[in-house]
């Protein structure tokens, strides 16, 4: 068929594509993440990663003492689109693309170097934007003797029979934002050890032959536990196997493994600190997605519904490296996406395991509503004859404003909410309804902010419910607080609409 067609090159410009392939959204913490997992594919057992400790020499390495690469290796390894990664990808391989060297490193530096021992050999090969700059061309600079003696950290080499140095140099996107490079640099390598404790904690805390040692600086880092799985009063409920068939028609297992996290009133200080900080303790609930055990996303709950009933659970999930075409695993490893194809199952699987447990723990009998009919904004709960008061999270005025919020904001929004559902002023009210003092009228402005927040519902509960006329969907909203109220609007509403 080809050989029909009046076929010409058209080379991209070599210029113009690296500097665009800069721009991919890597922060400094997920750009060294990508270059650890290299080498951890490349079987390293220990990572050194040297931060700057003086503004004379600034750069940043990451040194590790796996398999290394030879010079061919090491020259397709620095191709963009790794021509031998394809063809040799292990399920084990943490890497994706063949561009999570280049781009990852691109995105922080202008200079990238990269130096290899394997079988006795070490060889070196430079990729320098200045260069491509000045030639037009895909242009590397191919280290002779000297050149690799240059490179800052390259002696790390003559210590291990094998492994790599990664070395990053000329920060100008931190120049340009910050102004200074090492200060800059040192002020985020408390992130990047964060950041690294969590990403990679599952390797970190691997029993001791096959645990992986990383370290800044000589700071040794120590493995997070998002799950608290040793805590005494952590609930790990039952583990669930989907089946789901990749691109290539094989079918592969999901493993899916819930946990009920405690109160943070049963949590010490060392608690805290291993599940990722208090603030985060209530705020990544949700998904934790792993891949090959390293950590691609977490702290979200897909868009399905987060209430107090999931304030404390977290849900690991492993996949294999060969489903990540389904996944939706993008470039730098930071996104994933729940495949209609399975997000039902997983859905559901999560519900059994999980419902006994955490309904449980909160509430524990919902008292009967005045109307059955209605929909309410506050819920009236009891526990063992005790009263409380928590906002209707099922509430259409409630899923106005959710609908409207990314998952970090939902999180914080959990937590206003709770605060100010423990902290309702019940005496004050008291004294004020008994002494018939409390304002209970809507006068115009009020209205007219029903009205609003009723135009506003509209197209909300038409898109969750395609098959409502605009009648019906407006019906629908009157049967909820406050809406209910003042059912002479609803023409006022279907007039304006």
């Amino acid at each position: 068929m080809t050989d029909k067609l009046n076929l010409t090159k058209n080379e991209p410009s070599a210029q113009e594509l690296s500097n665009s392939m800069r721009c991919m959204g890597y922060s400094l913490e997920s750009a060294i993440a990508d270059i650890v997992d290299n080498s951890i594919t490349a079987k390293a057992t220990e990572i050194e990663i040297k931060f700057p400790v003086s503004p004379d020499e600034v750069c940043i390495a990451i040194c590790d003492n796996g398999n290394g690469m030879t010079k061919e290796e090491l020259f397709d390894a620095m191709k963009y689109g790794s021509t031998l990664k394809g063809k040799q990808r292990s399920e084990d391989d943490l890497g994706r693309f063949g561009m999570g060297l280049k781009s990852a490193s691109h995105s922080q530096c202008r200079r990238l170097s990269v130096a290899s021992k394997k079988n006795g050999d070490v060889s070196a090969y430079i990729w320098d934007l200045d260069v491509i700059d000045e030639k037009h061309e895909w242009l590397m600079i191919d280290c002779s003797e000297n050149d690799i003696a240059k490179i800052p950290f390259v002696d790390y080499l003559n210590q291990i029979k094998s492994g790599t140095v990664v070395v990053w140099q000329d920060f100008d996107f931190i120049r340009k934002e910050a102004g200074e490079e090492y200060s800059e640099i040192v002020r985020q390598q408390n992130d990047v050890a964060d950041y690294l404790s969590l990403i990679f904690h599952r390797y970190l805390s691997k029993d001791k032959k096959d645990r992986l040692s990383i370290k800044i600086n000589n700071f040794q880092l120590e493995p997070l536990d998002p799950f608290l799985e040793n805590h005494p009063k952590t609930s790990v409920k039952k583990n669930i196997s989907i089946p789901v068939k990749d691109s290539g028609g094989i079918e592969r297992m999901i493993s899916i493994q819930p946990y009920i996290l405690p109160f943070q009133k049963d949590l010490t200080k060392e608690d805290e600190k291993k599940s990722g900080g208090v603030e985060n303790y209530r705020t990544k609930q949700g998904f934790y997605i792993y891949r090959n055990e390293r950590l691609i996303i977490w702290g979200t709950w897909f868009n399905r519904h987060r209430d107090e009933l999931t304030k404390y659970a977290r849900i690991k999930v492993d996949i294999p490296n060969t489903l990540d075409d389904v996944w939706g695993i993008d470039i730098k490893k930071q996104n994933a996406k729940i495949p209609a194809s399975i997000r039902q199952r997983l859905t559901r699987a999560v519900d059994e395991a999980m419902d006994a447990s955490i309904k449980k723990q909160q509430y524990r009998g919902r008292i009967a509503k005045v109307d059955e009919n209605l929909e309410y904004i506050w819920n009236r709960t009891e526990n063992r004859g005790q009263y409380t008061y928590s906002i209707n999270r099922e509430s259409k005025i409630f899923k106005l404003l959710e609908n409207h919020l990314d998952e970090d904001a939902k999180s914080y929004l959990d937590i206003v909410l709770a605060e100010i559902e423990k902290n309702i002023p019940f005496h004050q009210i008291y004294l004020d309804k008994s002494k018939n003092v409390i304002d209970e009228t809507d006068n115009d402005e009020r209205i007219a902010e029903i009205v609003n927040n009723a135009r506003m519902m509209l197209p909300v509960v038409m898109k969750l419910n395609a098959s409502l006329s605009k009648e019906q969907a407006v019906e629908n909203i009157f049967k909820s607080e406050p809406f209910c109220k003042h059912p002479e609007l609803k023409q006022k509403i279907l007039e304006m609409c």
